[in-house]
Formats: structure tokens, C-alpha cells, sequence
């Protein structure tokens, strides 16, 4: 572990839970919209290419709202909000993702994530202030809420969250590929490897941001109209 990667007082463990695909907070039920985008046509050379289009436009967005929401999360760390120094509240921020968001299908699915890793956080950190902010002020939060809200709670910092955001939507599409596509799995391992220097800038670009202002609004309209269409697929693996 170097000193770039992990600041003192920072969990290391907690960053690589949270980056787990087996935790119990619903994700392996998703496909990061890989799943539709495989119906209307995207064969395995799209894949790859696939996972970039997401890390420039939704997961840059996403990656943005959870690092303010991990800086709003420490304004309570006294046990009551404290000075922001303008950062949102987590309603503002919901708002401004929903503003950002179309697709009702991403917005219900993104809930249903950011409601699994609330209850988990609860459950490991029920003391925590910012939790039980989050859980009055929205009790459905997106999954980039809630995912800056626990790993503020688990001690995980802003740079690894940026980076845990990216690589954990990335993981999914290649998770989910390997489930829909004859897919080598060594491939697919690459297709992370590969995107390790766009994931980083992505994540560093996060921090940047302090307001609203800086959450970008960005549009992915082929992931929009096949997670609507999805949602009206009777045969499919995944929820979204």
C-alpha cells in the first residue's frame, strides 16, 4: 500500500469491500446496461468500446455526484451539517442526477442500487450521522449517494471512491458480458487493465468538483432508449 493510494486514518480493506461484486447490496443483478445494448445487436468487439462510451458519460457524471455526496457526508462527521463550504445537500444533488438522467428505466434502477448500499451502510455503520441524514432526507437514493455516503462511513477517501465508482461500473459490464457473450474471460480481464489510465483521469477529474455547477450533463441516447426498451423485455438475466 503507497502513500498515493491510501492518506493516513483511510481503510484500505473498506475500499476493496465496496469494490467487491459479491456484496450484498444488489449490483450483481445489473448489467450496467450491457445487457439491452447485447439484445439490440452489440456484439463482443462492442464491448470494450461499450465500457469506454459509459466511463465518459454516465460513470463521469456518477463519479462526480459520489465524491460530493462522500463531502457532504463529511460535513456531518460532528454529528450535525456543518460548514459545506457550498457543497450540496443530498436532495439538491438528487435532484441535479435526476435533472441529468432522461431515462426513467436509469433513474429506477440507479435507486434501487443506491437503496441496497444505503441499507448496507445502515447495517455496518448504524451510528453514522451522514447515514441517517441521507436515509430522512432521501430515503431512495441514487447509487452514487449512497455509495459517497458509505464510503465516507467506511473510511474509504475521495481519490479511492473516484477510482471505486469507475472500476466498479466497469467490472459490471465486463461481469455481465462474460454471462451474455462467448467472451474469453482473459479478454475481458484486459478490457480493465486496458481502461486502468481513463479511469484514473476520470477519477482525478472528480475531485475538481465543488459544486453543482461541475456535475456534468452528459447524454449517452442509444444507453437511455435500450434501458427503456428493457424494461419491457420479459426474458432477460439482469434487472438492468
Amino acid at each position: 500500500m503507497t502513500e498515493d493510494c491510501f492518506g493516513a486514518g483511510e481503510s484500505a480493506i473498506a475500499a476493496f469491500l465496496l469494490a467487491d461484486s459479491r456484496l450484498p447490496s444488489g449490483a450483481y443483478s445489473h448489467s450496467a446496461g450491457l445487457e439491452p445494448a447485447v439484445m439490440a445487436g452489440l456484439g463482443v468487439d462492442g464491448v470494450y468500446p461499450y465500457l469506454l462510451s459509459r466511463l465518459q458519460s454516465v460513470v463521469r457524471m456518477e463519479t462526480v455526484a459520489a465524491v460530493l455526496a462522500h463531502r457532504r457526508a463529511r460535513a456531518w462527521a460532528g454529528g450535525q451539517a456543518v460548514q459545506d463550504n457550498g457543497v450540496p445537500g443530498f436532495a439538491a444533488l438528487e435532484a441535479a442526477l435526476d435533472a441529468r438522467t432522461p431515462s426513467a428505466a436509469q433513474r429506477d434502477a440507479s435507486r434501487r442500487l443506491g437503496r441496497g448500499m444505503l441499507r448496507l451502510a445502515a447495517t455496518l455503520k448504524p451510528a453514522d450521522a451522514a447515514v441517517a441524514a441521507l436515509k430522512a432526507e432521501v430515503p431512495r437514493p441514487t447509487r452514487p449517494v449512497a455509495l459517497g455516503v458509505a464510503a465516507r462511513a467506511l473510511g474509504v477517501g475521495e481519490l479511492q471512491l473516484a477510482r471505486l465508482a469507475c472500476y466498479d461500473d466497469a467490472q459490471s459490464v465486463v461481469a455481465a458480458a462474460l454471462k451474455l457473450l462467448p467472451i474469453d474471460p482473459m479478454t475481458a480481464t484486459g478490457w480493465i487493465l486496458a481502461a486502468e489510465e481513463k479511469i484514473n483521469a476520470v477519477a482525478a477529474d472528480a475531485l475538481h468538483a465543488r459544486s453543482l455547477e461541475d456535475l456534468p450533463a452528459l447524454s449517452a441516447p442509444w444507453m437511455e432508449h435500450w434501458a427503456e426498451d428493457h424494461t419491457e423485455r420479459t426474458r432477460r438475466l439482469f434487472v438492468a
